[in-house]
This record gives C-alpha cells, structure tokens and sequence, in this order.
C-alpha cells in the first residue's frame, strides 16, 4: 500500500514538472502569434488583417451565441478581446461547461480544419470583439502560409496542454485553489491590464453552477468555498457581483 502511494506521488510530481516545462515553451512560442498589441509590427498582426481574408472587427455584446454545436462549421472566429464559453447540450437537456476562451484565441478551428460540424456551442460571456474568416478562406490560409500554420500548430498544442494541465489540477489540487484559479483567469479577462494589487470589482460572468461544474463540485460546496474566500478576507460578494482585495494576493495563495 506504501509503495503504491509513492508511486502516486512519484507520477504526480512528474506531471507537475513536465507540464510547467511545457506551458514556458509553449507561452515563449506564442509571444509573436498573440501579442497583437505590441508596438511594432508584427507577422501575427498581419495574418488578422483584411489582407489575409479575415472579416472586420465585430463587437458581440454579453451572452450572444456566436455558433452552435452540430451545425456546419462555416467559419473560424478569432478573439480580440472578450470572454467565450464553450458548452453543449447532452442527451438528457443539461448544459455541459467543456471550457473557456479568451481574447488571443480562435473559436471553430478544430471543426473547420475536420470538416465536421460543431461539437460545441460557443456564447460570449462578456462584451467580445471578434473577426471572422470563412472556412474556405481559413483552409487556404493554412495550406499557403507557413508560418501561420506552425502557429497554429503552436495554439492547439496549447489547447492540448491545457486540457492536460486541468485534468492533474482536478486530481492534484484543493477545490479551494481550484476556485482561485478560474476567479484569477476571470479577473484577469474582465479587468485586463489593470494594477492586480488594488480592489477589483467585477460582474461574474458565470453563474454558480456553471464555476461549480468547472472545478469539479456541488454548488453547495461551491457556497461554502466563497465563504471560505471572504472569511480569509480575500473577496467580498454581492450576488453576482465580486470584489477581489488583491488579486495577486489571490494568485500567490494558490500557486500561480
């Protein structure tokens, strides 16, 4: 039984190390294809632009279904700014939270690069600016350029990652950290470049349910982790609405 438990232990240490390993990789390699703001102009700004195919940008305001699952995946969306969901509906009726996406990222890729339809819904939870980029249109740029399509393979390896990463953190992590973690990725997309060390106040833009079914646990269980956070003295709350003292206070204590 011993030996089994150092095993464990062995395996979930060796996960820990070899995902932060990666995400450094993976982060360095996406700096040129993300960073659309930097000053200077940049290869990853162009391959957004008109020039390459893609659609204007479109202001897509809270709670708006930009597609849904099992239809045909007619274009690829890429976020400027804002805040996704991407959900899908089971057998029985009930919503399932597959994940969230923030700006830096494409929505409908994976569909449109299989040529299947939609295996999710993706709705906005926040005020999003979108461009979008026909299926046909988004094909052809992946078959003559290069480097977009090396920095694509860069975002799903990304996208593989993170899937990785939160399925070890579900089995390695207190569901309280659990609940630091996605307020701090929250935080960080409503608020933005902000002074993280002053009081942040935000709208939430999950309800209850959906951050409990994000982080593996009964609502009830959820309201009592809250507590816990405003017992600390790290947030205060209003229904729906949040106050963080300080939000890298809130990052440090969960291991970020």
């Amino acid at each position: 039984m011993e030996k089994g438990l150092e095993f464990f232990d062995a395996w979930v240490k060796s996960q820990k190390e070899f995902l932060t390993h990666w995400t450094e990789s993976i982060k360095k390699l996406q700096e040129g294809f993300l960073n659309i703001g930097d000053s200077q102009e940049r290869a990853g700004k162009e391959m957004f632009s008109s020039a390459a195919g893609w659609g204007p940008p479109q202001t897509y305001t809270a709670h708006t279904e930009i597609f849904r699952q099992e239809t045909p995946a007619k274009a690829v969306y890429f976020m400027e700014i804002g805040l996704v969901k991407l959900s899908r509906i089971d057998y029985s009726g009930r919503e399932i939270i597959a994940g969230l996406r923030r700006r830096h990222w494409m929505v409908g890729v994976t569909s449109v690069l299989l040529g299947k339809h939609h295996s999710f819904t993706v709705t906005t939870l926040t005020t999003c600016t979108l461009r979008c980029i026909s299926a046909e249109k988004f094909l052809n740029l992946v078959e003559t350029n290069t480097h977009f399509s090396r920095q694509l393979l860069t975002m799903l390896s990304q996208e593989i990652l993170s899937h990785s990463k939160n399925f070890v953190n579900l089995g390695c992590l207190p569901a309280i950290d659990r609940l630091k973690r996605l307020l701090y990725e929250i935080i960080i997309e409503v608020e933005g470049p902000a002074d993280l060390k002053r009081q942040i106040k935000i709208i939430m833009p999950l309800t209850n349910k959906e951050m409990a079914q994000m982080i593996a646990v009964t609502p009830e269980h959820l309201s009592r982790l809250f507590k816990t956070l405003e017992r600390d003295g790290l947030i205060q709350r209003d229904r729906n609405r949040l106050a963080v003292r300080n939000t890298l206070g809130l990052m440090s204590e969960c291991g970020m």
